[in-house]
């Protein structure tokens, strides 16, 4: 059974409404309150948006225990609700609550709403997001946050989210997301982040959103510098449909996509230490970069500008598939290469064509097992071993002796007859 009373200027939730109505609405009317005894049926759907709310007592739902969907939205004097708003509703599927005033939620707010799978928040006043606020829902796939004025996501926003598919949070003030804010999101396939004020992003916050397929991050302020490095290098590994992210700066760079930037844009940058989710013990360097320094080397040891005398400089890239190889060291007499030609993918086939210098600096020796080139040559003198080598000088070539030996023979000849 249906029960529309929707716009006849109610005050309060009428009575008489059938105890076995399936759906009430009671929308664009003027109520002012829910209290415990407001509901004297069962309903699956309730519909209460767009009246004059300003107050839900705690357990004004408790006894629609079927209540399924239940929507409170464009409430705009609904600006505070207390824990045990919602107490009860352990079958509610979606509820909404978009274009209230709400500015801060309870963190009990959702306590037991295991069934939930839909929660509608936007367009509130909403500045901060307790930890495990949502910890109870764990069938959550839809999470509206847009609209807010959210400034930092923290490391245990979202724990507990595991089942979790769409995340809009564009449109707020988000400056800050700790590394580990999304560590439970391994489903999201759906990330809205646009027009915020986030200038820089780590890339281990999206490294655990392994299924995600769409990614908005336009409309925010970039920095393109050091600190852009591990977002860029995600964006690298990763096949996902994605917004241009404008770098705002430094200067040399306001204006360029983020995603387009070039290796050698971060040669002088260290890198975090792959084994490490901090990323503060390890200075390392791949073997691209080290080539590139090879060409056009500082005055001063790289350890003095990049990094700190404590720390260590690895030449290649840890892999957690492979092992690790270490350094030719300087008193080896040759260098081995791979012969095998490395077999081309599709994505490095659409490549643009790039010289030999150009290409190593942005492109080669990835993973540190061997030397790929690609369809290129090798740069002449890549990876040789230093001059300064204590290995043995190679001998001069025999057709080089031969004329020498010829004088030789002439000179003893001539002093031994005279």
């Amino acid at each position: 059974m249906t029960v529309s009373c929707q716009s006849q200027n109610f005050t309060t939730v009428p009575a008489g409404i059938p105890y076995d109505s399936q759906r009430v609405f009671l929308q664009n009317n003027r109520i002012t309150e829910l209290r415990s005894d407001s509901f004297g049926f069962e309903t699956q759907v309730l519909w209460l948006y767009s009246n004059n709310i300003t107050s839900i007592e705690a357990g004004a739902f408790s006894e629609l225990r079927e209540l399924e969907e239940l929507d409170l939205g464009d409430n705009p004097y609904l600006r505070w609700l207390d824990g045990g708003a919602f107490r009860g509703l352990e079958r509610l599927q979606s509820l909404h609550m978009h274009r209230c005033r709400l500015s801060v939620l309870p963190h009990d707010i959702f306590h037991k709403l295991y069934s939930l799978q839909f929660l509608y928040l936007q367009e509130n006043q909403l500045h901060l997001l307790q930890d495990d606020l949502f910890s109870d829902l764990v069938n959550l796939t839809h999470l509206f946050l847009h609209g807010n004025r959210i400034r930092t996501l923290s490391e245990n926003v979202f724990r507990g989210l595991v089942n979790l598919d769409r995340l809009l949070l564009h449109e707020n003030r988000i400056r800050q997301v700790n590394r580990k804010a999304f560590r439970d999101l391994g489903r999201l396939t759906m990330l809205f982040l646009f027009n915020n004020s986030l200038s820089e992003l780590p890339g281990q916050v999206l490294r655990d959103t392994a299924s995600i397929q769409f990614l908005r991050l336009n409309g925010n302020p970039w920095s393109c510098g050091c600190e852009a490095r591990s977002l860029w290098e995600w964006f690298r590994k990763s096949r996902v449909s994605s917004s241009e992210l404008v770098c705002s700066s430094p200067s040399l760079r306001r204006g360029v996509d983020l995603r387009f930037l070039r290796e050698m844009d971060f040669a002088t940058c260290p890198l975090p230490d792959p084994g490490s989710l901090a990323g503060t013990t390890t200075t390392t360097f791949s073997t691209k970069t080290r080539w590139w320094f090879s060409k056009a080397k500082p005055v001063s040891s790289s350890k003095g500008i990049f990094g700190k005398s404590s720390e260590t400089v690895k030449a290649f890239p840890f892999s957690s598939n492979k092992p690790h190889n270490s350094l030719p060291s300087s008193s080896s007499s040759s260098t081995s290469f791979s012969s095998s030609k490395y077999e081309i993918g599709e994505e490095e086939v659409a490549l643009p064509k790039l010289d030999t210098e150009e290409y190593w600096a942005n492109y080669g020796n990835e993973d540190a097992s061997s030397v790929r080139c690609f369809e290129l040559e090798c740069p002449p003198g890549f990876d040789v071993s230093d001059p300064s080598s204590s290995s043995p000088p190679s001998l001069p070539h025999p057709a080089r002796l031969y004329p020498l030996a010829l004088a030789l023979l002439a000179l003893s000849l001539h002093l031994l007859f005279g």
